[in-house]
Parts: C-alpha cells; structure tokens; sequence
C-alpha cells in the first residue's frame, strides 16, 4: 500500500467520518429558524443553485437544511429520453462508465473493484451482470439530489451494506482502492425488460442519510440487511423517484451482457442530467 492510500485509510480512524456523518445528519434534519434560512442562502449563494428550475422558489417554506437540499424541480425541467433504452437516474459526472471484466468495475486508472463485495457478496447476484455494463455517477453538493428510474421496471430485492463513509471526490477515488465496496451502500435489484437493473446508492462523507419511497429513510445497523419484494408491489415508470440522497454522493448502474451498449455521451467527466439517454436501443433509428 502507498503513503497515499495508507494515509487515506488512517483517516477514518484519526477523524472519525462515521461520527461526523452522522452528527451533520441530525443538524441538517432539525429545524432551526433563522440559522437554518442563513445556511440555505449561503448553500445557494457558494454552489449557485440555478433557482429558476425548483418547484418551491419560497425558501422559508423550507423548514431544514435537508428540506432545501433534497428540493424537488419543475415538472419538465428534467424532459425524460424515451428513445433509448434506459436514462440517467441523476444529475452528476461520470466517474466511469464501460463493461465489467473479470467480474471486475474500473474506478479509476489503475484502480478496480468487485462485482460480488458491490452487490453484497452473493455470487448469484454478481452472476446475472457479469460481462454487463456499467456507469459510476458522482453526485456534487450543487446537484439535485433526487434518484429516479432509469427504465419500467419491478423491485425484487434490497441489500443494506453497513460500511464507512470516506469521501467519494476526486483525490480518493484515484488513491483509496476499493472505495466503492468500503462505503455504505444500498443495492437495488430490479426486473425489466431489458433484463436485471441494479442501481447502487453509495453513502460518503457527510452523506446524512439515505432515503427510498417504499423504506422511507435507511437506519444505519452494523449488519446486512436483505428485503425480498413481489415482482408486482412496487412497480416503477421511467423517470419515477426511486430515492434521495442528503447530501452528495455516488450513484452506480449496472446491467447484463447484451442488455444495451453505453451512450457515448457517457464518458469519464462527463456532466449528465437525469432523463438523458444512458443505454442506446439500436432498433430505434433517429433521423
């Protein structure tokens, strides 16, 4: 192990991130009047927060930090892409975006990870994307923070991964190895016509919590949690809300071998907006 890396793993241990993470939680979700106005002034002020997209342009109807942060848009601001086969479930930056190998993800030059410790370490899970695509999508505090359906589909299974809370930016990406797998996530396998979705909701960092329609908002446990669902109680349309983030973080796709190819606007650094075509459907020609 590098310095770098070795320095990067000490900090856990030398500011304890979990502690913080969870403190920053209970201060973002508390109403405190006028101090909680003043921090959402400065929030839009220092990330320029494009105000004419929101659907409740009246801040002091946003009683927490959080209730700002989590902030719905305009119906239309996000027009969803119908002709492809899958869109972008966020607004963010492609951290990586290719095809599994080895059962192995790219996070940065250099660097890889697990399929399996992903997803939970069940190998039937890991199975059914081998081979598969995939998109890693970062989330800035600047971005809207809410999750949506990348395509028509049904939740089968749940997977809580307990984990650490490192920050997903730049500098440890490219130095901290298996980042992704280190970190809390909430796995979601769904069923669609294309074959098995998984959207993987990584915590980092100040990441007060995360929150899903059918859970509400995930309570950190020390172990992992399974949750099974009928094929036909939840059910999602392209572009449905399917989670939130309070605060940024990563967001990560993955799907099967032939399932569709990658849209090319979907490189490393590349800004993304939810709606936009992720997967190309080749039988649909755009003149």
């Amino acid at each position: 192990m590098s310095l770098t890396n070795l320095l990067l793993e000490s900090t856990e241990r030398v500011t304890p991130l979990s502690t913080l993470t969870a403190l920053s939680g209970f201060v973002t979700d508390k109403p405190l009047g006028a101090f909680t106005q003043f921090l959402i002034k400065r929030f839009i002020k220092a990330f320029n927060i494009n105000m004419d997209e929101i659907a409740e342009k009246d801040l002091s109807k946003y009683k927490t930090f959080n209730d700002f942060f989590t902030r719905k848009l305009q119906d239309g601001a996000r027009p969803i892409d119908y002709n492809c086969k899958a869109v972008s479930p966020v607004d963010g930056t492609v951290g990586e975006a290719s095809s599994i190998k080895a059962g192995r993800l790219i996070q940065a030059k250099g660097l890889d990870y697990s399929l399996q410790a992903l997803v939970g370490g069940n190998k039937q899970d890991s199975a059914m994307f081998e081979d598969g695509n995939f998109v890693c999508i970062y989330l800035s505090p600047s971005n809207y923070h809410r999750i949506h359906m990348p395509l028509d589909g049904s939740l089968i299974k749940t997977i809580h991964l307990p984990g650490k809370h490192f920050p997903v930016g730049q500098r440890n990406i490219h130095h901290l190895p298996d980042l992704y797998t280190k970190n809390e996530r909430l796995v979601c396998f769904f069923s669609t016509e294309m074959g098995p979705l998984c959207v993987v909701m990584v915590g980092a960092a100040l990441v007060g919590s995360i929150a899903t329609p059918w859970g509400g908002t995930i309570k950190r446990r020390l172990g992992l949690k399974t949750d099974l669902f009928e094929s036909s109680k939840y059910l999602f349309k392209r572009g449905e809300e399917i989670g939130l983030f309070k605060y940024g973080s990563t967001v990560i796709c993955l799907w099967g071998k032939d399932c569709g190819d990658l849209s090319s606007k979907f490189v490393s650094g590349a800004k993304v907006k939810m709606g936009q075509k992720m997967i190309e459907d080749p039988s649909i020609k755009i003149e």
